[in-house]
């Protein structure tokens, strides 16, 4: 029969170690705000701040219950054995995740891509191990467990093969970056700003506002653009053509004046690249020119090359510079004196 005295002690433990409890978790949530740069004391608290909470009142409520007041709650041995190693597995995952952090910090012009990866990795194995631990320590036989896991996991990576592969691409993508999240790549003929760099595919907004999603296995096997790097101004080569006889020098000064025009008018081009004229070959119809422009964003390429077009076909009617038709010349030989 339960005791008075044994109540009272009991309980007087269950209250302590539930307010030194709640008390340290309060400490660990402020400390935590307060060490907001990574540093010994922001890993120490966040490591072992609430796992140390969680041991104070696993512990006190195990002494409470089993020790002087069995009647209410007879709490095992084994039980109390599996819910400190589960604790203690906590512990660790924590550790690991607050070292990732301190060694591989995300930072929001440039977020870390080994971070995530390395945090997927860990708590994958972290708490597999853990949970393993625990069912051994409630005696539990863990053999045909461990045999059906294995036989499941086979299946599901023959059923799996493509999402795996893009899993596996994706880790490509976060260790290789060939582009970050608002750069303008091209990827399987498509042109777009990156939105989102998934850990199974990727989401590009295309030029007509269409959200494009692409598996990572098939951007870490193709080709990729980036037009956002190493710089994040755009060069553009217009092909141009103008009549046979047409002052060369004229024509190639009337280019640059265009360019210059759209630019005090617009904010489409950058000076970062100089526009260059270059007088490139005799066509059959025409002489041939390429104007390089420098479109300061990706994204402005297509209002860029309208406005420097537009332009240079406005001072080439005015000055008097043509653009010509295809032109070709037949000569028939040995034309018969009468028609056909």
């Amino acid at each position: 029969m339960l005791e008075l005295d044994d109540l009272f002690m009991g309980g007087g433990i269950l209250v302590i170690g539930i307010v030194v409890a709640v008390g340290i978790a309060v400490a660990t949530r402020i400390l935590t705000k307060y060490f907001r740069r990574r540093g010994v004391a922001r890993f120490i608290v966040s490591s072992f701040g609430y796992p140390l909470a969680g041991y104070v009142l696993v512990t006190t409520t195990y002494i409470a219950f089993h020790i002087y007041m069995p009647e209410l709650l007879d709490i095992s041995a084994k039980y109390y054995q599996a819910v400190i190693v589960l604790l203690a597995v906590w512990t660790v995952y924590r550790m690991c995740m607050s070292a990732v952090d301190y060694f591989f910090p995300h930072e929001e012009h440039e977020p870390s891509r080994v971070g995530p990866i390395l945090k997927f990795s860990l708590r994958v194995v972290i708490w597999g191990l853990g949970i393993m631990m625990v069912l051994a320590t409630l005696q539990i036989n863990i053999t045909p467990l461990l045999a059906g896991a294995g036989i499941a996991g086979i299946a599901v990576a023959l059923a799996a093969q493509d999402l795996l592969g893009n899993i596996f691409g994706g880790v490509v993508l976060y260790l290789d970056t060939p582009f970050h999240v608002g750069d303008w790549v091209k990827v399987d003929g498509q042109f777009g700003e990156v939105l989102q760099i998934g850990p199974r595919s990727t989401r590009i907004k295309t030029l007509d506002s269409q959200l494009m999603t692409i598996p990572n296995a098939k951007i870490a096997g193709d080709s990729v653009i980036n037009f956002s790097a190493p710089q994040d101004y755009m060069l553009i080569r217009l092909k141009i053509g103008v009549a046979y006889g047409s002052d060369v020098a004229l024509v190639k000064q009337t280019m640059k004046d265009a360019v210059e025009s759209v630019f005090s008018t617009t904010p489409y081009l950058s000076h970062d690249e100089p526009a260059q004229a270059n007088f490139l070959s005799f066509g059959d119809s025409s002489l041939n020119f390429e104007l390089v422009i420098c479109a300061a964003k990706p994204l402005y390429y297509y209002a860029a090359m309208d406005a420097v077009n537009c332009e240079v076909d406005r001072l080439f009617r005015e000055r008097g510079i043509t653009i010509p038709f295809p032109q070709r010349e037949v000569r028939i030989l040995n034309m018969p004196e009468k028609g056909l």
